[in-house]
């Protein structure tokens, strides 16, 4: 019970914190929908460039909620707090938050490129969403400042957008299955549950790093108690602070 209390905490504290930058979630969307919007005249390009796009601004949300509370954690983890609880606390809020984004661009990209088959469509695109929310662990986790971060996401997602589906490296990017579902929503054959798989094991897989990173990055240290007549003690061991530090 005190464990989901600790999660439920944590999921209020980011919503918290996300619902203050509400000028910075609004331009994380309005980039994505540009990409789709300037693509518009070829429905399959414009399909790949919405959906895909739609990652920078969930996985972009989802770092700057990990780095902005790099020094909380540390405090949470001192009283008590496991890596594991921040890590579900944030899924908790960041999964639903991805997946009302991604409906309202699989309604907006469905109004407008009318595709085969709708329903893959926001197969796809939730899919994105859900896999943009380990990314940005990963990545936040892994790098300790906004402007790193930043770059790798636009780099991971520029890719994933440039290179051609056929291409070697495509099918080592984090958001291969969600566009080969994306691309298919406008065929009316296309497979369905390879994509989901491969998603899904990539998801978890980018869970693992977020939560090795993490645990290096604010994991507790403990040094023997110095007696006060000098002679350490292993016995009784005090707490350094979050970050390895004396």
């Amino acid at each position: 019970m005190k464990a989901l209390q600790r999660v439920l905490i944590m999921a209020e504290m980011h919503g918290r914190d996300l619902t203050r930058r509400h000028v910075a979630l609004g331009l994380l969307v309005a980039l994505p929908l540009s990409f789709y919007l300037a693509s518009s005249r070829d429905n399959t390009q414009a399909l790949s460039a919405g959906g895909i796009g739609m990652a920078f601004a969930v996985s972009g949300a989802t770092l700057f909620s990990v780095l902005s509370s790099q020094n909380v954690d540390q405090r949470l983890i001192l009283g008590g707090y496991r890596p594991v609880d921040l890590l579900i606390g944030r899924l908790l809020f960041l999964g639903p938050l991805g997946l009302v984004i991604a409906a309202g661009f699989s309604v907006l990209m469905s109004v407008i490129s009318h595709p085969a088959r709708p329903w893959v469509l926001v197969l796809g695109v939730a899919l994105v969403a859900l896999q943009s929310v380990p990314f940005g662990l990963a990545v936040g986790s892994a790098l300790s400042r906004e402007l790193e971060g930043t770059l790798v996401l636009i780099g991971v997602v520029g890719m994933q957008l440039a290179v051609g589906p056929d291409a070697a490296i495509a099918k080592f990017l984090p958001f291969y299955g969600p566009r080969r579902l994306i691309e298919g929503a406008s065929q009316q054959q296309a497979a369905i549950l390879g994509p989901v798989v491969q998603t899904v094991l990539y998801g978890l897989a980018l869970l693992v790093v977020a939560r090795l990173f993490m645990n290096r990055r604010i994991a507790v240290q403990r040094h023997p108690f110095i007696d006060p007549t000098g002679d350490p003690q292993d016995t009784n061991a005090s707490p350094a602070r979050a970050d390895g530090s004396n």
